[in-house]
């Protein structure tokens, strides 16, 4: 019998399209095709790292959304809970790079309007199998971008507790996208982060959503977080509890290839020490390990994960050997050797 999820997430995935030789769109002829989407990028992390994985959405019923099941499959997610929809498309981004004077960047775009997932909605969340995988989770996770979507994930969003276990945990990645709440009411928004056990934020997001980056303050207005984890870039990233204690990571130095997916990786892993009942300093390690693994790839998710025999190489080096660690495509420091 196979293990119940214990993990679940919730969201919208897409098929990206990318330009071959990294042309701007004006010039290119051919493109290549992945699988993205903030909560999926974050199941699909989690089951390569071997944790039960549940993944809820909407895919059109077309072969981008076999595609995406597939991907699902191969990661080892439970995707029960994932409904096809034979009236709207599964959605698409496009990923250009953009020649600056601090180099290469990348440029999205997105084509999701009225896409399956778009409808994703509170009715499909209390029917089954979602309603059974979220009663007995022992965390959902989800993303700003979800209520952004349309009214009905909105809902979703603004009634996530009302559709979970009472011992299940929220996790909430703020992923704010400005572009995505242009006249809109953002209060689907600031009801899904007040629902939230455990809150991943950059730095400069959270100054653009609570007006400041302060903690104590954050906690002081959101009385349901147990956890916040603050993301400053390149420097470091910084777990806080309600109690007042605070842990702080300093990033690894990477040879970034391309900078899509890594937040959503550093989620991944540090849920994934959370999990596995590793202390703040591990799990925030291991936050930036994934996102260090996905930063060397052109994909939006990470190359390889870490073994856990590797997962404990990570937990037990010393800040020294930490601040060492370089990581580039031919050179992962922690990687056991190959017999």
């Amino acid at each position: 019998m196979a293990m119940p999820a214990t993990l679940v997430t919730i969201g919208e995935a897409m098929i990206a399209l990318y330009p071959d030789h990294h042309l701007p769109l004006s010039d290119a002829r051919s493109f290549g095709s992945d699988v993205g989407g903030a909560e999926f990028n974050v199941a699909t992390s989690l089951a390569r790292l071997g944790l039960p994985t549940a993944w809820v959405s909407r895919l059109g019923a077309d072969g981008f959304g076999d595609r995406i099941l597939a991907a699902a499959g191969e990661a080892g997610v439970d995707t029960s809970a994932v409904e096809r929809d034979a009236a709207r498309p599964t959605g698409l981004y496009v990923k250009e790079p953009v020649v600056g004077p601090t180099g290469v960047r990348t440029r999205m775009h997105y084509y999701r309007s009225g896409s399956a997932a778009s409808v994703l909605g509170v009715a499909q969340l209390r029917s089954e199998p979602a309603a059974a995988l979220l009663h007995g989770a022992a965390l959902v996770h989800t993303s700003g971008i979800t209520p952004a979507l349309s009214a009905s994930t909105a809902d979703v969003a603004a009634n996530l507790r009302s559709l979970i276990g009472p011992a299940t945990l929220v996790s909430v990645d703020l992923n704010l996208r400005p572009a995505l709440w242009i006249d809109r009411d953002r209060s689907a928004l600031e009801a899904l982060v007040t629902q939230a056990d455990i809150l991943f934020a950059g730095d400069e997001e959270t100054a653009t959503h609570f007006g400041h980056t302060d903690p104590v303050r954050i906690f002081a207005d959101l009385p349901h977080l147990e956890t916040l984890v603050l993301k400053d870039e390149e420097r470091r990233a910084s777990a806080y509890r309600s109690d007042g204690s605070a842990t702080h990571v300093p990033s690894l130095t990477v040879e970034v290839v391309e900078p899509v997916g890594a937040g959503d990786a550093f989620a991944a892993g540090f849920l994934a020490g959370r999990v596995e009942g590793r202390d703040d300093t591990t799990s925030l390690r291991f936050g930036h390990a994934l996102a260090a693994l996905t930063l060397i790839g052109h994909g939006d998710r990470p190359l390889t994960v870490p073994t856990h025999r590797e997962r404990n190489t990570i937990a037990a080096a010393d800040d020294a050997t930490w601040a060492r660690w370089r990581v580039h495509p031919g050179d992962i420091p922690w990687r056991e050797a190959t017999p």
